[in-house]
């Protein structure tokens, strides 16, 4: 078996985050055991892929394998660092990265077909198919009439950015104050024992790659905690486009510490049940970060897709 036939399907990959996701939301500690079955329905998924995914966990030493059958938690998912896509071996993630950067740079249309894709990269029908599918889950593109794709440019131009603020500050203070607010305690729990963990850290060795798990977690928290359908899809379907593509620039570490400080703070007042001193912090805290954004930020995806301020 060559070097390339070992390497995780990239979707293998994604659903193991997703189950370190889920054992930190819920509290899950190393040595515990991890149910097949109830990871399949949280996941939506049927117990093959959950077991392949566990097999990804497993090699990385995140999850250990039972004399009799199943896995038990390894490490602790609060501190573990996203795992790495990078590893998938068909091509999707330069595929992705590729369609990205000529789109908002502005060298293809918005309307595309796979066709037309295969002929620009020269690759085969099937990475073509699986960038775009990637692109589609994260809300970067959607299927059109016939054999079209629509990509949708305006999530990475120069003003997207701008306009995520302008959306967020209208949307993320309204979802704390809604009646049917729902607060996770165990996701709350893990969270602040995240945050707390970054707060104790020096400006010097501060993990950035924590505070983007801890980032997406908390504002996904909110958004899934709203009470209502139609904003939670909006919410999760903006921030799961967020962390697909960071804006571009560099933000100081400092503004980073002083972000997760903001979370914390937020985070108490929804401990607290006070949704709307909650909301109150959240909107200063939307808007201190579109004032310390980069300058830079949003004009074209860049090669390396890398973390900014949240």
């Amino acid at each position: 078996m060559n070097s390339e036939t070992k390497r995780p399907n990239y979707r293998h990959v994604e659903l193991a985050q997703k189950i370190l996701d889920i054992a930190g939301e819920r509290g899950i500690s190393p040595g515990e055991r991890l149910a097949e079955q109830a990871l399949a329905s949280l996941c939506n998924v049927s117990r093959t892929p959950i077991r392949k995914a566990l097999q990804v966990l497993a090699e990385r030493g995140l999850v250990t394998a039972e004399t009799e059958g199943g896995y038990v938690l390894s490490a602790d998912p609060v501190v573990t660092a996203r795992l790495d896509n990078s590893s998938e071996g068909d091509g999707e993630s330069e595929i992705y990265g590729a369609i990205l950067r000529d789109l908002a740079a502005g060298r293809i249309a918005e309307t595309q077909t796979v066709a037309a894709l295969q002929r620009r990269y020269d690759v085969s029908r099937q990475v073509v198919q699986n960038a775009l599918m990637k692109l589609s889950e994260e809300n970067l593109a959607e299927r059109g009439p016939g054999q079209q794709w629509v990509l949708k440019q305006f999530a990475i131009n120069s003003d997207a950015a701008a306009k995520s603020y302008e959306y967020r500050l209208a949307t993320e203070p309204l979802a704390l104050t809604l009646p049917d607010f729902r607060r996770d305690l165990p996701a709350l729990i893990s969270l602040r024992q995240s945050m707390l963990i970054l707060k104790g850290m020096s400006e010097k060795s501060f993990d950035q790659k924590l505070f983007e798990r801890t980032d997406f977690d908390f504002h996904m928290l909110i958004a899934k905690g709203c009470g209502n359908p139609f904003l939670c899809e909006a919410l999760v379907n903006h921030h799961r486009r967020r962390r697909a593509v960071p804006l571009a620039g560099h933000v100081a570490v400092f503004r980073l510490m002083q972000s997760n400080l903001e979370h914390l703070q937020i985070l108490e007042q929804v401990e607290r049940g006070q949704m709307e001193l909650a909301a109150d912090l959240m909107r200063v805290h939307l808007q201190l970060s579109r004032s310390q954004r980069p300058r830079l930020a949003g004009r074209g995806v860049p090669p390396a897709f890398k973390l900014v301020s949240r």
